[in-house]
């Protein structure tokens, strides 16, 4: 399978490949050029090197977050698979700086 990001992949075929796939990009490609904030504001330096996000709300079947870097010119396919840990099984909606994530 190509090592791309799958999203949404949930009831598709060769779906644990495809999970398999998006986590490892997540975890050895992407997690090392982003950081999660929750009630801090990022660094001036903090948003020149990393992609910088926060929950910004949670919502029935979805949670949104609220993009304030990406100095790393990162697709929205790899900006949602951050917010995501790697996951996106149900796929997402929106591009910089917000972007929903479906968790049902």
């Amino acid at each position: 399978m190509e090592r791309k990001v799958y999203s949404p992949w949930a009831f598709t075929e060769n779906e644990r490949e495809k999970s398999k796939i998006n986590y490892d990009i997540y975890l050895n490609d992407l997690n090392p050029q982003s950081k999660s904030f929750y009630k801090d504001i990022p660094t001036d330096e903090e948003k020149r090197t990393l992609m910088c996000y926060k929950v910004e709300k949670n919502g029935y079947g979805s949670t949104t977050y609220k993009i304030f870097s990406n100095p790393n010119s990162l697709t929205n396919n790899e900006m949602a698979l951050v917010c995501d840990s790697g996951n996106l099984c149900f796929g997402y909606r929106g591009s910089y700086p917000m972007i929903t994530i479906h968790t049902d």
